[in-house]
């Protein structure tokens, strides 16, 4: 199996993929390794060990953690963002969690860099003040800003930081 899937990857990487895999069954590793380059420019491959951004798959796991707070009856998805927040701005105090879930708020799709560091009353100070790019509901426009709000509706509602809501959440009770 392992040779039939690593001949699979490495056709892979002669199209251009580039990544690592770790396929493991029963606590036994059944394939690890790096294909492809890391670094085009150094040409230096991927390994086991390459460190990647992780992009956009913590919104999965803000939805289901929104989700479980609406199975809570702690929010609906038809709450709007004054109903967590002072001092909402008008043209955002309607947005509902829908909204933000959906990417069809209008909030602008970030604020800054990807490593670009701020607080959570900066980031949220930022987005209020912020201009929206569209009418909220209007239409689909990916907001990763949309997804931090989410977050910290999140923690507003739970009482709890965002990552230990979905340890306790999420995490452990899906083994």
């Amino acid at each position: 199996l392992a040779t039939k899937i690593d001949n699979y990857m490495m056709s892979g990487v002669e199209k251009g993929y580039a990544g690592t895999l770790l396929i493991a069954k029963g606590g036994k590793v059944i394939l690890n390794k790096g294909y492809g380059l890391a670094d085009r420019e150094r040409n230096i491959a991927n390994t086991p060990c390459t460190i990647f951004d992780i992009g956009s798959n913590t919104k999965q796991f803000t939805a289901a953690a929104i989700m479980k707070l609406v199975d809570q009856k702690k929010l609906s998805t038809t709450d709007h963002l004054d109903q967590f927040f002072d001092k909402v701005p008008g043209d955002k105090k309607d947005i509902t969690v829908h909204q933000l879930m959906t990417h069809t708020s209008g909030i602008s799709n970030g604020f800054g860099g990807d490593f670009d560091g701020t607080t959570k009353k900066q980031f949220l100070k930022t987005a209020f003040a912020s201009k929206l790019i569209l009418k909220p509901g209007e239409k689909y426009k990916y907001s990763n800003a949309g997804y931090s709000l989410l977050a910290a509706i999140i923690e507003k509602v739970s009482g709890m930081d965002y990552e230990e809501f979905l340890s306790q959440n999420i995490f452990k009770p899906a083994g």
